[in-house]
């Protein structure tokens, strides 16, 4: 009898330990499945997350559009305004750079690698990368500049509600300055002849702002809507024989790409040429007015840099930097026999 209960007692003893050994076990592994799942929570790094941002070296990567004169300024406007906000390039951080060779369709590919890899910061140079990264980017941050309306590009509805992992800097072209300058250097203007490229969300907003600019002047704006940049030439040939007195190259990435065109169109039909993008009036070009986008990357790279310490950017408001550039062309005036009134004495170029 003595022999049955310690053998009953010590069968029970062995099921109570394999009980206990596999309630042990499961929540061991319910405990890593959970670490796993906060671990994957938290690799949108947010507060105070970044911590380590001061001891090694971050890894942040710029897309941009196309490559030229104008990207060249935005980019090196984000580097140098990261380098003012402690990340110096080689130092402690690490920069890698990518473009999509005038191509859209090569935008969401480029994200989507960056999307992927170990960069800690996504930053986008044009609405064309803007608006494919709000559409592509699923794990990092986006830090934004050189765009014209980021709310048109698909950033938010404002710039306080806006897509929690993007925040950065818009600069909207001052469309009505222009045409005062334009009227100033040519009394008695009528009709300006512009290009656009409608897939840019940049472009049909500043189209949309320019065409009530004008009617309220009475001034007449033929706008043609091109797809790339070796239209642009023809284009300018086109708006020639509508009766204007001045072309406008306006703030889109396709026309700045094929500036020589609008500059041969010009000139074989002596008219003069605007520009928003002052560091293309060295191309040719009666006057440029527009924003220097040197000054709203440098406030990019400040928000970058706040980034990669923390700051999550659902919380840093879209921000708006416009910093006025006019440029007018000495030599390009006397060929077309355009007086410079005094008041740009300052702005003369060669």
């Amino acid at each position: 009898m003595r022999l049955f209960q310690k053998t009953g007692i010590s069968a029970a003893m062995n099921r109570l330990a394999l009980g206990l050994g596999l309630i042990a076990l499961f929540s061991a592994i319910l405990l890593l499945s959970d670490l796993g799942h906060r671990k994957t929570a938290m690799a949108y790094p947010t507060g105070n997350s970044r911590a380590g941002a001061a001891t090694r070296t971050m890894k942040a990567a710029i897309v941009y559009y196309a490559p030229g004169i104008a990207t060249e300024e935005c980019v090196q406007g984000l580097i140098d305004g990261l380098k003012a906000n402690g990340f110096e390039e080689g130092k402690n951080l690490e920069v890698r750079k990518a473009d999509a060779q005038a191509d859209m369709m090569n935008i969401p590919a480029i994200l989507q690698n960056y999307d992927n890899s170990d960069v800690d910061l996504i930053m986008t140079v044009s609405t064309p990368c803007l608006a494919g990264a709000c559409n592509t980017v699923k794990h990092k941050p986006v830090v934004f500049t050189c765009v014209s309306d980021p709310i048109a590009a698909g950033a938010g509805k404002s710039r306080a509600e806006h897509l929690p992992f993007v925040t950065g800097v818009g600069s909207f072209p001052p469309v009505s300055h222009m045409l005062d300058l334009m009227q100033k250097l040519v009394p008695g203007l009528r009709a300006v002849g512009t290009m656009y490229n409608p897939a840019e969300a940049n472009s049909v907003r500043e189209q949309a702002v320019a065409r009530e600019v004008y009617r309220s002047r009475g001034i007449r704006l033929e706008q043609i809507a091109i797809s790339g940049s070796s239209e642009v030439l023809q284009a300018v040939q086109i708006l020639a024989g509508r009766d204007i007195q001045a072309v406008w190259a306006p703030g889109d990435n396709t026309v700045i790409q094929g500036y020589e065109g609008a500059v041969k169109g010009a000139q074989d039909a002596r008219l003069p040429l605007f520009t928003n993008a002052c560091v293309t009036l060295s191309r040719g070009g009666l006057a440029c007015l527009g924003v220097g986008m040197k000054y709203s990357s440098l406030a990019a790279g400040k928000l970058a840099a706040g980034v990669l310490r923390g700051n999550n950017p659902k919380n840093v408001p879209l921000e708006e930097v416009v910093v006025e550039e006019i440029g007018i062309s000495r030599s390009n005036a006397e060929r077309l026999g355009i007086a410079i009134p005094s008041e740009y004495s300052q702005k003369i170029r060669p």
